[in-house]
């Protein structure tokens, strides 16, 4: 969650018009690994999210007004051919922010749409690259502070995967680098996120996550400079060859006009 997009216009942070963008942590996808032609997997997920206090400028930690919210989104990774593949992902939201605001929002969230083609792998690296849009969810000037940005957004993407092994185990490790060019005056972002999943079992894997987010410079007092930095650790249980269950909780680390966020989700993964 930021300060400096159109979506919590709370009075706490004065010197930078307070507002906040919630970009809660992700599950597992498909990273740098494409699917087969004519088979993929679809993720549907709900999580809970909420903050009361926040980083300022220089991030220290300030009181904010209490921000929640209840996502869902379902996120389908689909091989058109066996280097290339389809994403989509749409969401719907419902969040509140406290006193002094008192704003609600119920509606679509922002949705992704997007391509991911690997460019090289072996028997156990694969190196991928992938664009895609951020499509903004519904809202009106009454409530576009907690509805999100209300222009496209783009992202473009180098992924690298690779499988080894902690011990006996099997492991693997996903990072993903990646430029977002923001429409509208929020300035752009680098985003940096790694993944790292431990079979401490062989129907239950340990994930590791670390999303980061650091923005361009920005001379608008509305839109400041920020930068985030989010870990979530989660449970991913076999069901049988095909279905799975995850189970976790986040939290932000660190930011600068960025929220403290914390929170947990609930995911089902089905493989086709």
């Amino acid at each position: 969650m930021r300060l400096g997009d159109p979506r919590s216009r709370g009075k706490v942070f004065a010197p930078v018009c307070a507002c906040a963008l919630c970009l809660a942590a992700a599950p597992a996808l498909a990273g740098a690994w494409t699917p087969e032609a004519g088979h993929g997997e679809v993720i549907v997920t709900t999580l809970f999210d909420q903050s009361n206090a926040g980083f300022n400028q220089v991030g220290q930690f300030t009181p904010t007004p209490k921000y929640r919210s209840l996502q869902a989104s379902i996120y389908l990774d689909y091989g058109l051919a066996d280097w290339l593949a389809a994403t989509v992902k749409p969401s719907v939201q419902s969040s509140t922010l406290g006193a002094p605001d008192n704003q609600t929002f119920t509606g679509l969230g922002n949705s992704e749409i997007g391509v991911r083609g690997r460019v090289w792998r072996n028997d156990v690296s694969v190196i991928s690259v992938q664009a895609q849009a951020q499509i903004p969810g519904t809202g009106g000037a009454a409530n576009a502070s907690l509805s999100g940005s209300q222009n496209v957004d783009f992202d473009f993407r180098f992924l690298g995967g690779k499988n080894f092994s902690i011990g006996a185990l099997p492991a693997f490790v996903d990072v993903a680098l990646g430029y977002r060019f923001r429409g509208g005056p929020p300035p752009n972002e680098v985003h940096a996120d790694v993944s790292l999943g431990v079979y401490a079992r062989p129907d239950l894997m340990v994930l590791a996550q670390s999303f980061n987010v650091v923005s361009g410079p920005s001379s608008s007092p509305s839109y400041p400079r920020w930068a985030q930095s989010k870990a979530q650790l989660s449970l991913v249980y076999a069901l049988n060859e095909n279905w799975r269950v995850q189970f976790g909780g986040f939290a932000t680390l660190a930011g600068v006009n960025a929220y403290r966020e914390y929170g947990a989700l609930i995911g089902l993964w089905r493989r086709f």
